[in-house]
């Protein structure tokens, strides 16, 4: 019959999967163990350090599989305390290195159980070790450095990063290297010795008030010699607190920055909690500074040039009423694309959301979890280049 339920967590119910035929076997070993004890003590005396190995080798074995289980879930709870901005990632290396320090351990109680002499083994495995590490020095250096990077984890699966000029987003993590896929849907494939000696900057993290994604939205707008700069900061500060991407808190700010030759230079301050929608608020805030200006009655600085009079006319009535015609025919068309544009963009970005949503769930099990994890990424990846083709 059944003495327990499945609990809601989940890992335990894949450390006891894991464990479970282990745990049978050792049962196993420790009857025949009992058996030869009281059947045959001499033969229980010759065959007693293979048992023993038997034994260590299965306990290896269960903790490997524990550390295998155990560890994503104990980085997620540590995150989760964590205050602040959030550190993930790293958790695959972490439990592969501790994982490698236990079956070292357990080859090293086996060897010394069965009387093997590890003098000649240990000088063997050192010649080798030499001609190895000669040989794949730098392969051997990106793997080390990919344990650096898991345990001092700069950025995650899913963010968006910048070294040495490329930025791109983060689609996997290896041993050797850290691969991102560009706007242009280019796959870079950068060594992890790269990413331990140059600067990373990454625009998922960092946002102040606990708000890791959260980035300063910077646009510069001129305005021509002759208009009041109270005038035209008013407008501005209107526009940026009035977009649908900006936060309220902080609020949006501008300044006047620069008296160019030509033009009268400003500055909008504005914050927003995602990076991925930095894109799409620069559009709507541009729209808007145009529209706004022309309603204010505010010019926007361009080069000048002298008219020469008398000059023949280029092209006929006809052929700039066709033009103002095809002008309004364009401008039509372009309102039905973004009204598109900005409805898809509103579904994909619900959707990422409600998946981060079913994520919080701690119902879920460990595989789950990745699945999603994994649909997460895929989406914020489509909504990030989605938003950079805006």
């Amino acid at each position: 019959g059944e003495f327990v339920n499945e609990t809601k967590v989940g890992w335990d119910n894949e450390l006891f999967t894991a464990l479970q035929p282990r745990a049978l076997l050792f049962a196993f070993v420790i009857c025949i163990n009992a058996s030869l004890a009281w059947v045959s003590p001499e033969s229980l005396d010759a065959i007693f350090p293979l048992l023993s190995a038997v034994f260590i080798l299965l306990f290896t074995s269960m903790m490997s599989s524990s550390i295998k289980v155990v560890t994503p879930p104990l980085m997620t709870w540590f995150n989760s305390n964590n205050q602040g901005v959030s550190v993930t990632g790293g958790n695959h290396f972490i439990s592969i290195f501790m994982r490698m320090i236990v079956w070292f351990v357990g080859i090293y109680l086996i060897l010394t159980e069965l009387d093997i002499e590890l003098s000649g083994i240990a000088a063997t495995f050192a010649l080798f070790s030499l001609i190895i590490g000669l040989a794949l020095q730098h392969t051997i250096a990106n793997i080390l450095n990919s344990f650096m990077l898991a345990m001092d984890s700069p950025f995650d699966v899913g963010d968006r990063i910048e070294v040495e000029g490329t930025e791109g987003f983060v689609v996997s993590t290896g041993i050797l290297s850290t691969k991102l896929l560009t706007h242009s849907e280019e796959l870079v494939v950068i060594p992890n010795n790269t990413l331990v000696q140059t600067k990373i900057r990454n625009m998922a993290r960092g946002g102040g008030g606990g708000q890791p994604r959260r980035i300063n939205l910077l646009i510069d707008i001129s305005a021509a010699y002759g208009e009041e700069p109270p005038h035209v900061k008013q407008v501005l500060n209107e526009i940026a607190k009035e977009c649908p991407y900006t936060a309220g808190d902080p609020p949006p700010r501008v300044l006047l920055t620069n008296l160019g030759k030509y033009s009268i230079d400003f500055r909008i301050f504005a914050w927003i909690d995602n990076y991925a929608d930095q894109w799409p608020a620069r559009d709507w805030i541009l729209e808007r500074v145009f529209d706004r200006f022309a309603d204010e009655g505010i010019q926007i600085p361009f080069p000048t040039s002298i008219e020469l009079q008398n000059l023949p006319s280029r092209g006929s009535e006809a052929a700039k009423k066709r033009k103002r015609t095809k002008q309004k025919a364009a401008r039509i068309q372009m309102s039905k694309d973004e009204r598109s544009y900005h409805e898809e963009h509103d579904t994909l970005k619900a959707y990422v959301e409600d998946l981060e949503k079913q994520l919080a769930d701690t119902s879920l099990s460990s595989r789950e979890k990745e699945r999603i994890r994994g649909e997460i990424v895929t989406m914020s990846t489509t909504l990030e280049r989605f938003d950079a083709e805006d």
